[in-house]
C-alpha cells in the first residue's frame, strides 16, 4: 500500500511540477518578436518587391504615352517630312524614356486623309523596322469622334519591351519575364491641308 501510495504521490508531484512548467512558458514573452518577425518578413519583402515592380512598370507606360503623343504631335506640327525627320523620331522617344531603357523600341507613323464623306485612307506610313507598317489607301481604325470630313490625322503607335526586375515566378504563376507595352495617339494636323511625307 505504501508503495502505491509513494507512486501516487510521485506522480502527483510530476504533474504538478509540468503544470508549474507550462505556466511559466505561458508568462514567458521572449522570443516573441523573433517568431513575430519569422512569419511576417516574408510576406512584407514579397510586398515591397511587388510595389516596386508596379511603380517600375507605371513609370514605364506613362513614358510610353508620353513618347507616343510627343511623336504625333511634332509631326502634326509639320506640313512636309522625310524619313531623315520621321527616323529622329527614335532619339525623341529615347530622350523621354531616360532614366529608363527602351529595349525593342517600335515606332509606326502613319498619315490618314479623312474626305468630305468620311472615308479613311491611309496617305503614307513609316516604321523604325524601315518597312512601311499599312499600304497606301487601306482603311486603318480611327476613333469616332476624329472623323471629321476634310481632315488630316497623324497615328503613332509605339511599343516597348519591359523586363521585370524582381522576377517571382513561383507567386505570379507565369514564366513571362517581359512585357510589351504599346501606346497609341492621333492627332491633326496643324498647318495647311495635310502632312506631306517625302519618300516615304
Amino acid at each position: 500500500m505504501s508503495v502505491l501510495t509513494e507512486g501516487f504521490t510521485s506522480l502527483l508531484q510530476a504533474c504538478q511540477g509540468l503544470a508549474g512548467t507550462m505556466k511559466r512558458l505561458a508568462r514567458d514573452s521572449q522570443g516573441v518578436g523573433g517568431v513575430e518577425f519569422a512569419l511576417l518578413a516574408p510576406m512584407l519583402i514579397v510586398l515591397y518587391l511587388m510595389a516596386f515592380e508596379l511603380t517600375m512598370g507605371l513609370s514605364v507606360a506613362k513614358k510610353t504615352s508620353m513618347a507616343s503623343s510627343t511623336i504625333a504631335d511634332l509631326v502634326a506640327r509639320q506640313d512636309k517630312v522625310d524619313k531623315v525627320f520621321l527616323s529622329s523620331m527614335a532619339d525623341v522617344s529615347g530622350a523621354i524614356f531616360v532614366p529608363y531603357p527602351s529595349k525593342n523600341l517600335l515606332i509606326k507613323i502613319s498619315g490618314i486623309k479623312i474626305d468630305s464623306k468620311k472615308a479613311v485612307k491611309v496617305a503614307w506610313s513609316w516604321s523604325t523596322t524601315g518597312v512601311a507598317p499599312y499600304a497606301v489607301g487601306s482603311t486603318p481604325p480611327v476613333p469616332a469622334d476624329m472623323l471629321v470630313e476634310d481632315t488630316f490625322l497623324i497615328r503613332s503607335e509605339l511599343s516597348v519591351s519591359h523586363e521585370l526586375m524582381m522576377y517571382l515566378p513561383g507567386l505570379s504563376g507565369t514564366e513571362a519575364k517581359n512585357l510589351t507595352i504599346a501606346r497609341e495617339f492621333y492627332f491633326r494636323q496643324r498647318l495647311g491641308a495635310d502632312v506631306e511625307c517625302q519618300g516615304c
